[in-house]
């Protein structure tokens, strides 16, 4: 939903590093895979003009963009995933939904039991159920449009029933798999919002696009905040603080063993 690296020219200048949680190109969709493809070399290279460290987790939209599937900042504290991993089917509200929940479960059944329960085999159970999407149909892993969700109502219905449930299983799947984190950061559903569930709060930035708003998170010695991202000429952090967690911080001097060993 971002058409051009320099359309986060002040988000890349701002950080030392820059984390994109999931979906930062759609390099699978003929109509769009040229330009997605130049326009990451064009973050990349922008990235490193700017000597910002630029960390890429994959989603389901760019699941074989990157090895890495999600991060633990901030000594555990922080839980950073895309959030596709959630729902069986990863995104319930797809045309091509049961596709992907059937290779989900067909990989998940293959694997031995530890495996199955952990997060590698979790997010490689994902990793091949994304891709089976557009496989099997080619571009039909288009992204959802608000005037294909009005043509078609059923869809429209599913979207709600994930933003309903979303807070509350993306709680239990921390509490599951990073039961140390006392925050975790999800994109996915596009529908930005903070809940707070039991002792955990649960903060997705939402989307570029439609329903908005974008928000991002900054994490530093000083806490966690998490601010709107505002497009003036390009998109950047407003000034404005609307969550605040002084005691997730992240010191310069353990961020480098926090994040993967190959960035993109």
């Amino acid at each position: 939903m971002v058409e051009t690296a320099e359309e986060v020219a002040p988000l890349v200048d701002a950080a030392s590093v820059l984390i994109i949680n999931g979906d930062a190109a759609e390099l699978h969709i003929d109509q769009w895979a040229e330009t997605a493809s130049r326009e990451l070399e064009a973050l990349r290279e922008r990235c490193r003009r700017s000597g910002t460290r630029l960390v890429l987790l994959s989603g389901n939209h760019d699941p074989q963009l990157s090895p890495d599937r999600h991060l633990m900042l901030a000594d555990d504290s922080v839980f950073v995933t895309h959030g596709d991993a959630i729902d069986p089917a990863l995104a319930p509200w797809s045309d091509s939904a049961s596709i992907i929940r059937d290779r989900r479960r067909e990989v998940e059944n293959s694997q031995q039991e530890e495996e199955r329960d952990s997060l590698a085999g979790i997010f490689h159970a994902c990793r091949e159920a994304a891709a089976a999407e557009w496989l099997a149909h080619g571009d039909l892993g288009t992204p959802t449009s608000i005037l294909g969700v009005l043509r078609k109502p059923r869809k429209m219905a599913a979207i709600t029933r994930f933003w309903i449930s979303n807070p509350r299983k993306v709680n239990a799947f921390a509490e599951r798999h990073a039961p140390r984190s006392r925050v975790v950061i999800v994109g996915h559903s596009h529908r930005a919002g903070i809940r707070r569930i039991g002792s955990r709060e649960i903060i997705n930035t939402g989307a570029f696009g439609v329903p908005g708003p974008a928000l991002g998170v900054v994490l530093n010695e000083d806490g966690l905040h998490v601010h709107r991202l505002v497009k003036r000429g390009a998109w950047r952090l407003s000034p404005t603080i609307v969550h605040h967690d002084p005691v997730c911080r992240l010191r310069r001097d353990d961020l480098q063993s926090s994040l993967p060993a190959v960035a993109g």
